[in-house]
């Protein structure tokens, strides 16, 4: 029996009034910033606010190989597939600098026969893609991939900027190159497709060249400069050249030198590639937290001293509302401990409900999105409720109120964290028994770690419902502090053996209680005859832990035996864009469906309609996809990846096989599509290994379980009751 921890001993406990300080410096942090947390201009004025440096001047300029201080070069190696596309181009037949400019630049704007001007939010490897496939991207997205590979090339090139709003998020970038045969920077409009030169000559102008003669009144209908196409065969970004002088000169006071070209340097870091396909703001910020993101330095001038005073002026405010802002949230996290509530000592002998269940608060995730956690998170709470329990959730990944929150990168965290502690210390304080579910990495430090304390402080028991794959690798590389919170647990409870093993490696017990299976929702149908038709069906997350690229090479062998055949991989995540390109270079395009997540109210009836389930990934625990598939009576393939052959037995439930290993797949699953009676077997051993999970067998185990971290309470009660 593992001892439960009930806080505290009674006595009396100084209070300080830390919730309402640190909702005040919350508040105070939201107010600072407030004029500049609508839009995304006003999101990436406070990024370059917090990336500004120094003032900078015509004095300044330099000629490589010369490196100014401070100037961030690129140093590392070009990704190898933008370095590939360098060489097809075959740079080194061209006689100078500028003639592989514009070969790079004919690369980008004629690989796609039109131009969506939408902001691409990836790695430089998906803009690329994006550019020269869909004809996708704005000016920041060709710039970027145009400075990678004249990286790639040999090139020296650097980049500018202009602003129409006070060096927010209105304006344009270009870029300059290093021409090392004339000695002489040159700019280019690689976005809009130009170049600019004198009247009458066709040396193309540097950067300040052009702002010089801008400024002078130049360009356009007095013909001292004129514009010329950077790659003559390819669109212009201004059909009308007066219109494109007009959009120069209006921002001709506002340039800007972002200080580095180190956009490979930028784009591997590691907070960069969290926010990587779905904020650009967020990938910015990531830069600026990792250390690699440039500096803004304002080519100062009087017309523009105002604006560069408002600026820092917005730095100023993020700096200090982001110091509010981190208070006010330790403030709220320590709250708990520094005003923590009279002891209270449970009922002596109180009886659980008459349901048989005591008071449970839930924290976990619901869907959407559907994955394994939260779709038994989800079934777990309807189940209790059903059975007359008194359920409260407390949920970690509930909807941002108000929902433009989510839009705020750092901001969004506070307003979703603050409402989920306050909540936490709320409903706990009304519970009998906390059950967490909890995973690896950040969801264990930002959910799970502050349950197990709110509800040490709060007295009450805490059961750990721990699942993930990866459990041993986060365990090992973890603070000391998680295992010691994890050890503190009135009980850890996992669904498989596996896990089991794990937490006896790191010196703690665990029970076993095993996932919930919906009979109802997940039920044998009428066996289909596939005959050489069948339909394959993953159902796992896009995700590399996944490996759906080893499914789809072996449905490729599968397919070759048998034309009709077809696949559905039923999930969503990052790999998406990666996996169609594999489909489409095997030639699989007509037979491979990506229908994306499917709800877990309507996923039987793909199983319905599966005559195989694949399961490729190379790290699990209890893959609630399996036992759905078992349930489903649809035979599977599985790795034997973590703890799956707990799970299933091979050549009994399921066939498994080496993990990442294709053909090994392709030859079960082959296998089985050739030996009805094989997959009749295993279809009736996987239907009956399924009912095991079914709730009234699984029942009994929480019920216990419950009662178990309840038991030293009732005994610590019956003393405090003694005379």
């Amino acid at each position: 029996m593992l001892v439960s921890r009930t806080g505290p001993a009674p006595g009396r406990a100084r209070r300080w009034p830390t919730r309402s300080l640190g909702l005040a410096l919350l508040v105070l942090a939201v107010a600072l910033m407030w004029p500049n947390l609508f839009g995304g201009t006003e999101h990436v004025r406070i990024r370059h606010a917090l990336q500004l440096g120094p003032d900078w001047s015509e004095a300044e300029d330099w000629k490589p190989p010369r490196r100014p201080a401070g100037y961030r070069f690129e140093t590392v190696a070009a990704d190898p597939r933008l370095a590939q596309v360098v060489r097809r181009l075959e740079l080194d037949r061209q006689p100078d600098d500028w003639s592989r400019a514009q070969a790079i630049g004919r690369h980008l704007l004629t690989s796609a026969p039109t131009l969506v001007g939408n902001p691409i939010q990836s790695d430089l490897w998906e803009t690329h893609e994006g550019i020269v496939r869909r004809g996708e991207g704005y000016c920041g997205d060709f710039v970027r991939v145009f400075q990678a590979l004249a990286h790639a090339a040999g090139l020296t090139v650097r980049p500018w900027a202009f602003s129409f709003d006070g060096f927010g998020g209105h304006g344009h970038i270009w870029v300059e190159l290093w021409n090392s045969q004339q000695q002489r920077w040159q700019l280019i409009d690689i976005f809009d497709n130009f170049h600019f030169v004198k009247a009458g000559s066709e040396e193309p102008l540097s950067a300040l060249q052009l702002r010089r003669a801008l400024l002078d009144g130049a360009g356009g209908g007095g013909r001292v400069l004129e514009l010329r196409r950077f790659v003559p065969e390819a669109r212009p970004g201004y059909d009308i050249e007066a219109k494109a002088w007009e959009y120069y000169r209006r921002g001709v006071d506002q340039w800007f030198l972002p200080y580095g070209n180190n956009v490979f340097s930028v784009d591997a870091a590691p907070a960069v590639k969290a926010f990587s396909g779905w904020s650009r703001i967020g990938e910015g910020l990531g830069a600026l937290v990792s250390g690699r993101a440039p500096a803004i330095r304002i080519l100062a001038s009087d017309r523009n001293a105002g604006q560069r005073a408002e600026l820092r002026a917005v730095r100023l405010r993020a700096f200090a509302a982001l110091a509010s802002g981190l208070l006010g949230m330790l403030a709220l996290l320590l709250s708990p401990w520094l005003s923590p509530p009279a002891p209270r000592a449970p009922a002596p002998g109180r009886p659980a409900g008459s349901s048989g269940w005591p008071r449970v608060c839930i924290v976990g995730p619901l869907p959407p999105p559907s994955g394994g956690m939260a779709n038994q998170c989800e079934q777990l709470l309807r189940l209790l409720r059903e059975d007359g329990a008194r359920v409260a959730l407390v949920r970690t990944n509930a909807p941002y109120r108000p929902a433009w929150a989510e839009k705020v990168p750092v901001l969004r965290a506070a307003f979703r964290i603050v409402p989920y502690a306050w909540t936490l210390w709320r409903t706990i304080g009304q519970a009998e028994v906390v059950h967490v579910f909890a995973n690896s990495g950040w969801a264990w430090h930002l959910f799970a770690f502050p349950a197990l304390l709110v509800g040490r402080w709060r007295g009450v028991p805490v059961i750990v419902n721990y699942r993930g794959g990866q459990a041993d690798d986060f365990f090992r590389r973890a603070p000391r502090w998680v295992l010691a919170a994890l050890r503190n647990a009135a009980k850890r409870v996992t669904p498989s053996p596996f896990l089991v093993r794990v937490f006896a490696a790191h010196g703690m017990d665990a029970e076993i209680i095993p996932n919930i299976i919906d009979t109802q929702r997940f039920h044998p149908r009428e066996p289909r005859v596939a005959a050489t038709e069948p339909h394959v069906i993953v159902t796992r997350n896009l995700e590399p832990i996944y490996d759906i690229p080893t499914a789809i090479r072996a449905f490729a062998t599968i397919r070759a035996r048998h034309p009709g055949a077809r696949l559905t991989v039923a999930g969503s995540g990052p790999q998406q864009g990666e996996l169609e390109r594999l489909v489409v270079d095997m030639g699989l395009t007509q037979a491979v469906r990506f229908s994306g997540r499917i709800d877990n109210a309507r996923i039987g009836e793909l199983y319905a309609g599966a005559d195989l389930v694949l399961n490729p990934s190379t790290a699990d625990n209890m893959p609630i996809s399996i036992l759905e598939a078992l349930a489903s009576g649809v035979p599977v393939v599985t790795t034997s990846a973590g703890g799956i052959p707990d799970l299933v037995q091979d050549g009994h439930t399921a066939l498994i096989v080496p993990v990442g290993d294709a053909e090994a797949m392709a030859a079960a699953a082959l296998r089985l599509l050739a030996d009805p009676a094989l997959a009749w077997r295993l279809r009736a051993a996987g239907v009956r290994e399924a009912a095991r999970y079914a709730w009234p067998q699984v029942r009994a185990l929480w019920q216990q379980a419950y009662q178990d971290v309840l038991a030293p309470r009732a005994v610590q009660a019956q003393g405090l009751a003694a005379p």
